[in-house]
């Protein structure tokens, strides 16, 4: 008999999250950055992490100032990551600022290595022995009918963000050694499954091109396949710029990777109840 467990996480949705995330004014979602910045906590650094690939430069730089006004050393690997891409001269000079900030707190050299920046990435057959959870990566699915090359992006996506899960090995593909240690030593092993829901483009107050959408993280208790629950995770990208095919694909890769990270920070933040 399958037994589903009562937790549905739907995302945080506060004013000024919407607005960093849906707003067509790059100085509204300026604001909203600050804000958060000031607001501190896990759901305001994963908001503030989408940011630092928000289309404007000068959005950019307001999640990066805001990240290191917050202090948590947990922000660093994406601060790191957004580094290597940005292209903006005081974006990157932000991010950079905002890295060596954090780089005073302890944490941060571990959640580098988690996601394979400082170090290697841990060896998931020695990291199970200490691990409370096994994440599994599952299939993931684009069903909104538009470009199925999204499907590898959201795979690159949930294993970096997956990497931040604290205490969790994770397994890009079933390991039969490491599953049968797991379950030696009683670890719970979970299957996440994701599925691409919304894919939408809108026009802003300005004119410019909004692209939203939302993913949906199944998470499955195995061997046995017990479904656990289901988290969410929305976003959007905008963009003044003309609309063309190329600032469209980007503005999409932008709206899934921030849907992706969004409901992978959901399941990192209730994963103890997912695995009861």
């Amino acid at each position: 008999m399958l037994v589903l467990a009562a937790v549905t996480v739907a995302g945080h949705s506060t004013a000024g999250d919407r607005e960093l995330t849906e707003s067509a004014d790059f100085r509204v979602r300026v604001q909203a950055a600050l804000r958060l910045g000031r607001t501190g906590g896990a759901a305001s650094r994963a908001d503030l992490e989408t940011g630092l690939r928000d289309a404007h430069p000068a959005v950019r730089v307001a999640c990066a100032v805001a990240l290191g006004q917050m202090g948590d050393g947990a922000a660093a690997p994406a601060l790191l990551q957004a580094m290597r891409t940005e292209s903006f001269p005081s974006a990157k000079t932000s991010m950079k600022e905002a890295h060596e900030k954090l780089r005073a707190n302890a944490g941060v050299a571990a959640a580098e290595s988690r996601v394979g920046f400082a170090a290697a990435a841990p060896d998931p057959r020695t990291g199970v022995e200490k691990a409370h959870y096994v994440v599994q990566l599952g299939a993931m699915r684009n069903n909104t009918g538009q470009r199925a090359d999204l499907e590898s992006a959201m795979r690159s996506a949930a294993r970096t963000k997956a990497g931040s899960i604290k205490n969790a090995v994770i397994l890009d593909n079933p390991d039969a050694a490491i599953l049968r240690r797991a379950h030696d030593r009683k670890i719970p092993v979970l299957l996440v499954d994701g599925n691409l829901s919304r894919l939408s483009q809108s026009t802003g107050k300005d004119g410019g091109v909004i692209v939203s959408a939302q993913v949906d993280l199944s998470i499955i208790r195995v061997p046995g396949q017990t479904l656990k629950g289901t988290v969410s995770g929305k976003a959007s990208a905008s963009d003044d710029a003309r609309n063309t095919n190329k600032g469209i694909t980007e503005l999409q890769n932008r709206a899934v990777n921030g849907a992706i990270e969004s409901a992978m920070s959901s399941m990192g933040s209730e994963i103890a109840a997912l695995a009861k």
